[in-house]
């Protein structure tokens, strides 16, 4: 892949790609003395999975601590517990859209426990046994994890999402996946989703921390130049075109939410080189939305204040849309109150600019 910038990489990381083409960067930090981090990341997520997997990312990612080739079920974590883990503070993963991040916090920096720790990432990579039983043991935790996150505010930021994305797979792919598939899916659709995606050219191993980087290369090597994709690449799913809606209007109703009112402006993601110029930019649209953003604080804090709280920012949404956005959350009697003002507000700085002082 060729990708050009004018910013040059910081020189303390080390970089550097395996032959199967793992990548990995690598960086000496001695505060806190005596610890290292690890991070595992592969490039997929719930966007890559096929209509009959989706949840099954994220559900991978859970199966990842349930055995593997080398180290049995429930071992694991007993393992790391033994270095001085704990599961949650020290022992984590997340799954998203587009990445699953396994995550290691390592408290001590002698050869034996950073080397079990890469070795537990190598296990993942490849070697998971991805055990029917285990995973069925597994279906009530996922759908536990689903009930604790389906809140109001989720819901409603979901809806939000859905409709700023109108046309992109993101609207259809939630990384926690259908209940009826996390219930009902066999293990070989899982297992499917590892062999298709978990791959070494997808995969990135980033260690940071007390140690040598020379040593920590030639121990990456030895752990991961073994690794071989299974097949062919799959397919690059289709993301879909974001949708041109022009002026529109939407009302979203979340029983037991807050009531919010949003205005958002959304542009096609701009996927040209992360270059000087484009941070520059970045940062002046930044700068006027803080001083939007301090505006709108300064009259929340009025006794009369039309609404409670309001925020100012821009972001870009999954590679798939800029989006800036003025929100604010307001009593359900004052929401036009609340529109008002903040339109009001945006008008303003958008026609005088800002002051000096206020920069």
């Amino acid at each position: 892949m060729s990708y050009k910038s004018d910013l040059q990489a910081d020189p303390d990381v080390h970089f550097g790609r395996l032959a199967n083409g793992m990548r990995f960067a690598i960086m000496r930090n001695t505060t806190p003395p005596g610890q290292v981090s690890v991070r595992f990341r592969i490039g997929s997520g719930s966007l890559d999975e096929n209509d009959d997997q989706q949840g099954l990312a994220h559900f991978l990612e859970h199966m990842a601590f349930m055995g593997s080739t080398n180290v049995a079920e429930g071992e694991i974590i007993r393992i790391l517990q033994r270095k001085g883990l704990a599961l949650g503070p020290d022992i984590n993963a997340c799954t998203a859209y587009d990445e699953t991040v396994y995550k290691l916090d390592l408290p001590k920096v002698d050869a034996d426990t950073v080397s079990t720790g890469l070795m537990l990432m190598r296990e993942t990579a490849s070697e998971l046994t991805l055990d029917a039983g285990a995973f069925d043991r597994e279906r009530g935790v996922i759908l536990s994890e689903e009930r604790l996150g389906d809140t109001p505010e989720y819901r409603a930021s979901l809806e939000i999402m859905n409709s700023l994305l109108a046309g992109r797979r993101e609207t259809m792919r939630a990384p926690i996946g259908k209940t009826d598939i996390i219930s009902n899916a066999p293990v070989e659709l899982v297992r499917d989703y590892y062999r298709a995606n978990y791959r070494p050219e997808r995969a990135t191993l980033i260690v940071v921390g007390d140690i040598d980087p020379a040593a920590m290369e030639i121990e990456i090597h030895q752990r991961f130049g073994d690794w071989k994709a299974v097949g062919p690449p799959p397919a690059e799913p289709d993301l879909g075109t974001l949708a041109t809606k022009g002026e529109s209007a939407e009302v979203i109703v979340v029983p037991g939410g807050m009531t919010s009112i949003q205005i958002a402006w959304t542009r096609p993601y701009d996927a040209a080189p992360d270059t000087f110029a484009k941070r520059r930019t970045k940062l002046i649209e930044d700068l006027g939305l803080s001083v939007l953003q301090r505006r709108l604080s300064t009259i929340a804090s009025k006794a009369d204040a039309p609404f409670i709280e309001a925020i100012a920012y821009s972001e870009d949404v999954f590679h798939s849309a800029h989006v800036v956005q003025i929100a604010a959350d307001s009593e359900t009697d004052k929401w036009q109150a609340a529109l008002a003002a903040i339109d009001q507000e945006q008008r303003r700085i958008h026609e005088f600019g800002v002051g000096q002082a206020e920069l």
